[in-house]
């Protein structure tokens, strides 16, 4: 197999033997692919500071089995993510590297895929920008959800709140909240249309679209998100007060 400068976004790397790298490459037209970039860890290599995280490459490799050879980089962008964007973009990474099998093309996603890089990287919420992708991503797998209509057929109202069955969809929920998932149809829409601005609406989807991936993501948990959760814990934790110190 030979590959002449495909449009492709680096989910990792890795390093390999003492040279080189593995990369993990989203790539429009050929899926995921692992790639061997020889020597890329060299200080005088011409790919040094090309592979990294986050970056529209257009590349070159050839080979055969689960591990092709990185010929040629030509590098388009790369896409600057900080703080909860560098999370979003590390989760989202994360998301296709566990759900999207190799060699299995979905350019719909990859579109999906960069476009949320590049709406983090210009400053939009990575809490809105995130849940337009796991709507696209649980698309472009087969796991799509229905927002425009309950499991009855009947159109989805703004004002229904509906509970939410990973194998039949959304049903309007009646009486008391127990504990089940629950959302507003107005989120629903929102999701649907893409649109999500008020902050009840945005925790709604967020947790409609963790219950929807769990199915498919088992057990183990992200490594993204354990990561986050850490920070968080760290940064509500209370700090000692230095007056309370009786060290010398």
């Amino acid at each position: 197999m030979r590959v002449d400068l495909a449009p492709a976004l680096v989910l990792h790397r890795r390093p390999w033997r003492d040279t080189s790298f593995i990369v993990e490459a989203f790539t429009r037209d050929y899926g995921r692919v692992g790639l061997v970039a020889k020597g890329a860890r060299r200080a005088k290599s011409r790919w040094r500071g090309l592979l990294e995280p986050f970056s529209r490459l257009d590349l070159s490799w050839a080979g055969q089995g689960e591990l092709y050879t990185l010929r040629d980089i030509d590098c388009v962008t790369r896409y600057r993510l900080v703080d909860k964007s560098l999370m979003g973009g590390l989760y989202a990474s994360e998301l296709l590297m566990r759900l999207t099998a190799r060699d299995d093309p979905h350019p719909v996603l990859f579109d999906s895929f960069e476009a949320l890089l590049a709406t983090m990287a210009a400053g939009a919420p990575a809490i809105v920008a995130l849940r337009f992708f796991e709507r696209d991503l649980l698309d472009a797998l087969g796991y799509g959800l229905t927002l425009d209509h309950d499991g009855d057929g009947e159109p989805i109202a703004a004002e229904t709140r509906y509970r939410f069955d990973p194998e039949s969809g959304f049903w309007p929920a009646a009486g008391v909240e127990t504990g089940e998932l629950r959302v507003a149809g107005a989120t629903l829409r929102g999701l649907a249309e893409g649109r999500l601005t008020q902050r009840t609406r945005l925790r709604e989807a967020r947790d409609l679209m963790q219950a929807a991936l769990a199915p498919h993501l088992g057990p183990k948990p992200l490594k993204s998100v354990a990561t986050l959760k850490a920070m968080q814990d760290f940064a509500d934790a209370p700090r000692p007060n230095p007056a309370d110190d009786d060290r010398p």
